[in-house]
């Protein structure tokens, strides 16, 4: 059997801040330090990063060769992987958000660089500076080996993801040839309903916002791409919308596509242009993916709404909510067919990523 993990994670190693990152910005980050209940966080102008109300410790960082140890007990072949300080990006100034992403983007490419074909890694941008977005892109994909380029779903600088702003970095990565894949993360700030629940400190608030966080951001970041006109202007560029599960999207897209059919509504969708020439389920079933939570018992439902070939296994490996056994527990979801399982374990990620799964354990 063969298993590709379409969205697993790293923590990041502190030389990325005592090495990797421009000196120019290091005096604003002392890495990852023990806060006041002994939980390891990642600390930036003296702040503690993320602030968990909650004892949730950040993992210590794992080398290389013990992260395959990992893909060997759960039979993996191959993970791409995503960062997990470092997408905060969005949430800090945009000069030293640039600095992050091109450090993070030198240390992972090194981080995987000796096991190139089991590792693989998406490169991350800052949408700050839309110009320097593109340039590390062309960098992260050209020069370090990405197989994708990851954004968050919030708003940075107060744009959506479809704001035409960030159309020539669009364009730069259908040129690429490289997906666009959407990425989000809790408790460094605002996501969408967050705030009627208190702040970050309060240890119920922090649980209903990572209830909502990546599915609501998800819905968001899925009604602006699609309904923004990003799919209409650039139909070869394709996107992934990760760690939210997979069963809310079939309703998802059914309202959109109530909502352009709708002789007084449809009009406004498409952005600038205005107009959009497919149903949002369409561009949906051109040019997007979803990730499945492994154990999920709604998969069905959403292989039902989506089918199979849109979907991808993922493991969230290894944050805190993640865990051990991640391909046994999606194997064991009752009404998924042979056939579906092999698409989703693997087939649907190597197509989206471009992977080639004749290879080694190298």
């Amino acid at each position: 059997m063969t298993v590709i993990d379409a969205d697993g994670h790293v923590h990041e190693a502190d030389e990325l801040f005592t090495e990797y990152l421009d000196p120019a910005f290091r005096e604003r980050t002392s890495g990852f330090s023990l806060d006041g209940n002994n939980n390891r966080r990642f600390f930036f102008d003296g702040v503690a990063h993320p602030p968990f109300p909650i004892e949730i410790s950040i993992r210590k960082p794992m080398v290389a060769e013990n992260r395959l140890k990992v893909l060997d007990k759960e039979r993996i072949q191959s993970a791409v992987l995503f960062p997990s300080a470092t997408l905060i990006t969005s949430y800090l100034d945009p000069d030293f958000a640039g600095a992050m992403v091109r450090a993070y983007n030198s240390w992972i490419s090194d981080y995987v660089k000796p096991h190139r074909k089991r590792l693989l890694f998406a490169g991350m941008v800052a949408l700050h500076d839309v110009p320097a977005a593109i340039a590390e892109a062309r960098r992260a994909v050209g020069e370090l080996g990405a197989v994708a380029i990851a954004v968050r779903p919030n708003p940075t600088a107060g744009r959506t993801l479809d704001s035409p702003d960030y159309d020539p970095f669009y364009a730069c990565l259908q040129e690429l040839g490289v997906p666009l894949t959407i990425h989000e993360s809790t408790g460094c700030m605002e996501t969408a309903g967050g705030n009627r629940y208190g702040g970050m400190m309060n240890p119920a608030a922090y649980v209903f916002n990572h209830m909502i966080s990546h599915s609501f951001e998800q819905m968001f970041a899925v009604m602006s791409i699609i309904g923004g006109g990003v799919l209409e202007r650039f139909p070869r560029l394709k996107v992934g919308f990760l760690e939210a599960g997979c069963s809310w999207t079939p309703y998802w897209l059914a309202r959109l596509d109530d909502h352009h059919a709708h002789p007084k509504l449809g009009g406004y969708l498409g952005g600038p242009g205005g107009g959009l020439s497919l149903k949002p389920s369409e561009y949906f079933e051109r040019q997007c993916m979803v990730t499945c939570d492994p154990g999920d018992h709604t998969i069905p439902l959403a292989i039902q709404g989506i089918g199979a070939h849109k979907i991808m296994f993922a493991t969230d490996y290894p944050h805190f909510d993640s865990g051990a056994g991640s391909v046994a527990g999606f194997t064991a979801v009752e009404g998924i067919s042979a056939a579906d399982q092999d698409r989703i374990l693997w087939r649907n990620a190597a197509e989206f990523y471009g992977i080639n799964t004749n290879i080694s354990a190298a």
